[in-house]
């Protein structure tokens, strides 16, 4: 497992240099004139120093990952499946990614991104159900009780947390190193609980995935060369969802993912008072934007949630090692 980590970090890390460099000597992917927008000027008012930065960076992190399962299906004769839906969600923020940068229209309308991410999730969904990769069982954290659902109400839910996964994750994502830092501790828990129920598969998935985002943090890390981009954030909020649910511990995902649950909260509470009292309740909404409204800096608000994120992800392994958790897992 540590020859993937190291081998996929190394790919990212050379994969980012001749992306940049192709970005900056060539006319890939080149921006054209920006689209303006009254949430796009917002953003702008804060991160004008950032309108030259590169980004499209989750283009590099899906074609590592498709090289690694490749080369693992080739040394281990087994295809890690959950790779290519993880790569299907990175090609749905590739679109969106794309129509921005030429400028063809404001990115995928919210609706159509949204029946997309609907339409990848059910497949993988349906995939898993087939495959036995989940039980319809819900286990609750530390109350070590689990609820019984029949499949169809079972497989809904899912689609849900993968919809709500992959969003989360995006709108998370808008901040130097924020959400790659997010997802590297969430994948650290996931790895740990993958050890601790036997799952080798996800191990190995997990060990690509974190040479991935080691190797992608390198680069975006504060002052950042290349934004991920939703090729990226979808990408990640995509795998972590997955796991989850083929560890049959979906619910944890409102605990180690209590960060960017929290930005999507502040984000329907914005839009919801703006209709309802026409008055905003943040000064601008995701929640990481309000607090650098309010004069925090960028390194400063990344640091707090990489520090709560990590908190919850150690209250997570707590209740996944609490009494009688792991029996029922297993």
């Amino acid at each position: 497992m540590s020859a993937y980590f190291a081998l996929s970090l190394l790919f990212t890390i050379l994969g980012m240099k001749l992306f940049i460099f192709l970005l900056k000597n060539t006319n890939l992917l080149k921006k054209k004139e920006s689209i303006n927008s009254i949430k796009k000027s917002c953003i702008q008012e804060l991160h004008k120093d950032k309108q030259n930065t590169f980004t499209m960076g989750g283009v590099v992190m899906n074609i590592v990952l498709i090289v690694m399962t490749a080369a693992y299906y080739l040394y281990q004769g087994e295809v890690l499946w959950l790779n290519l839906f993880i790569v299907l969600y990175g090609s749905m923020g590739f679109i969106d990614d794309y129509i921005k940068i030429k400028k063809i229209r404001d990115g995928v309308k919210p609706r159509e991104k949204l029946i997309g991410l609907v339409i990848i999730s059910t497949l993988a969904v349906i995939f898993m159900a087939a495959s036995g990769l989940f039980e319809t069982e819900l286990l609750i954290p530390f109350i070590n009780k689990s609820l019984n659902i029949s499949l169809i109400p079972y497989s809904l839910l899912m689609i849900l947390l993968l919809t709500a996964a992959t969003n989360s994750m995006n709108i998370t994502d808008g901040l130097d190193g924020l959400a790659l830092g997010i997802a590297i501790l969430v994948l650290g828990f996931i790895g740990a609980a993958a050890w601790m129920l036997g799952n080798t598969s996800i191990l190995y998935s997990v060990s690509m995935l974190l040479g991935i985002c080691f190797g992608t943090l390198v680069f975006n890390r504060h002052p950042a060369q290349i934004f991920m981009g939703d090729t990226g954030s979808l990408f990640l909020g995509g795998a972590i969802g997955l796991f989850l649910i083929e560890l049959n511990i979906p619910v944890w995902a409102f605990l180690i993912m209590v960060v960017c649950l929290w930005e999507t909260l502040s984000v329907i509470i914005q839009l919801t008072s703006l209709r309802l009292r026409g008055k905003r309740v943040f000064l601008i909404a995701p929640y990481h934007h309000h607090l650098e409204k309010l004069g925090w800096k960028e390194t400063r608000i990344v640091g707090l949630f990489w520090l709560i994120t990590l908190v919850f992800c150690l209250i997570g392994y707590l209740a996944l090692n609490s009494h009688g958790a792991l029996e029922a897992l297993i």
